[in-house]
């Protein structure tokens, strides 16, 4: 009878252990958690932990990180306070690409990059302006455009790169490329706005541009043949979201009443949940989370969602350091936010 209580309690202290350190070991061994940044003034990565700085980085942030059929591709730009002229770049497996010679165009003054960049099977897409290497007049010097694969599509032929004012950078959805818009059509005297999208080099009017900018493009993981623009109010610097709008079907999406719009300023979707990410909380669909952690490291900065696991950086009041957390779990930080950061999180699971 003794021997089977111990068996007993021995199996009993088993499951415990298992309950309180295998989980976090599965899902830590499950993804592969990828953060793009700085450090002491050099573009790197780190993967699941480990600091990875890439070739040629110094004097250079990086501030997206991709993870695309394995390989890994981080995209920076010069430090500003150390050189002003803007330069991008972008690495795939560690192999530094300068964007001006990846795009042909003959020099950084000839272009301009309107977003980060996208991967999607293998192909780089780049959005932005470029200088029109066949102008006839004043009404043609600029293009508005993509490149996939550093081959350019026109969207645009402009006189000023002044009727582009915001977009929402290039995103692949069911094999086409879609980018939203706010524009001028005017410049002078008086501005007219529009709101839209194009649908490879299709432009798409969208009704009510007053009271919207684009802000992201984002697939519904619940319902893949949804897209949806999120937009968001023109009240620069104090911009919220306000609106989802259902750009495939129409269906717009509302934010649930009990939940303030004017402090929501990311959304993010995972499955059939909806994140509304604030200042220093976020709502999991209409329920409140609000963040309380050691030191006030409280303030979101990047923010996404992998099965139901929530990653997050977060600064103090101070914004002088940065943290890296894992359901509200801290597994990473950077003391001196002066030359450090993270500025990119991408999960993969393994």
């Amino acid at each position: 009878m003794k021997i089977q209580i111990l068996a007993f309690l021995t199996t009993f202290l088993l499951c415990i252990s298992c309950n309180n350190e295998d989980i976090p070991l599965i899902k830590k061994n499950s993804y592969d958690v990828y953060i793009g940044g700085v450090d002491n003034n050099k573009a790197c990565y780190w993967k699941n932990g480990q600091q990875i700085f890439v070739q040629g980085g110094e004097n250079l942030v990086g501030t997206q990180i991709i993870v695309d059929n394995n390989d890994v591709y981080l995209f920076g730009t010069n430090i500003k306070e150390l050189n002003p002229k803007p330069a991008w770049y972008f690495w795939k497996n560690g192999v530094k690409h300068k964007v001006s010679e990846y795009l042909n165009t003959a020099s950084d003054n000839d272009f301009s990059l309107y977003s980060t960049m996208t991967v999607h099977n293998g192909d780089i897409y780049f959005l932005g302006m470029a200088t029109n290497p066949s102008s006839t007049s004043v009404m043609d010097r600029y293009h508005y455009c993509y490149w996939k694969n550093g081959v350019k599509t026109v969207l645009e032929t402009l006189s000023a790169k002044m009727e582009i004012i915001l977009n929402s950078g290039t995103h692949i959805f069911n094999n086409e490329v879609y980018s939203a818009v706010l524009k001028d059509t005017t410049l002078s005297p008086i501005p007219h706005w529009e709101l839209g999208y194009y649908k490879n080099t299709a432009f798409n009017l969208l009704t009510n541009p007053n009271h919207h900018i684009p802000h992201d493009l984002i697939k519904d993981p619940s319902n893949p043949s949804q897209l949806y623009l999120i937009t968001k109010t023109n009240t620069y610097p104090l911009q919220h979201i306000s609106s989802i709008r259902n750009i495939t079907s129409g269906n717009d999406i509302q934010i649930p009443a009990n939940i303030l719009q004017s402090k929501i300023n990311q959304v993010c979707f995972e499955g059939s949940d909806k994140y509304y990410i604030g200042k220093d909380f976020y709502y999991k669909n209409n329920t409140l989370v609000p963040m309380n952690t050691t030191g006030g490291f409280n303030n979101i900065g990047q923010f996404t969602v992998k099965d139901n696991n929530v990653y997050s950086t977060r600064t103090n009041a101070t914004a002088t350091s940065v943290k890296f957390y894992i359901n509200d779990v801290e597994t990473q930080s950077l003391p001196d936010m002066t030359k450090s950061g993270f500025n990119s999180i991408f999960v993969v699971k393994k």
